[in-house]
C-alpha cells in the first residue's frame, strides 16, 4: 500500500517520486555546468545542488520503500526545492538556470501534498 505512511494517495506519492527524479537530474546537470565553468566543488552553489541531488535520491528510495521517514524526506525536498528554485532564478539569467528553477519548484509543489497531509 504505497503512501500509507505518508498519508498521501498513491498518485501523490508517484508525482513526488517523478519530480524528485527529474530534479535530481537537473541538479546533477547544474553541478556539472558549474564545474565546467571552473567553479570549485566546495562553492556554496555547488554544495546546494549536491545536497538537492542527494536528497532527491534519498526521497525516491524512502517513498518506494514506504519508509516511516518518507514524510520527513518529502518535507526536506519541499524546503530544499524552494531554496534551489530561488537560488537558480536569482543567480543567473540563462535558460539552464531557469529550467533548474522550474524543476526545483515543481519538486516542492509535487511533494507538498505529502508534507501537509493530515
Amino acid at each position: 500500500m504505497l503512501g500509507a505512511r505518508t498519508g498521501g494517495a498513491r498518485i501523490e506519492v508517484s508525482r513526488c517520486i517523478a519530480a524528485s527524479l527529474k530534479c535530481q537530474t537537473a541538479c546533477e546537470a547544474g553541478m556539472a555546468r558549474l564545474k565546467a565553468q571552473g567553479i570549485a566543488a566546495d562553492d556554496e552553489a555547488v554544495r546546494l545542488l549536491r545536497q538537492c541531488a542527494e536528497l532527491c535520491e534519498l526521497n525516491v528510495r524512502a517513498l518506494q520503500k514506504e519508509s516511516r521517514l518518507s514524510r520527513r524526506t518529502a518535507s526536506l525536498c519541499f524546503e530544499l526545492g524552494n531554496q534551489v528554485a530561488r537560488a537558480a532564478w536569482l543567480e543567473a539569467q540563462d535558460p539552464d538556470a531557469h529550467a533548474l528553477a522550474r524543476d526545483a519548484l515543481h519538486l516542492a509543489r509535487a511533494c507538498s501534498p505529502l508534507v501537509f497531509a493530515a
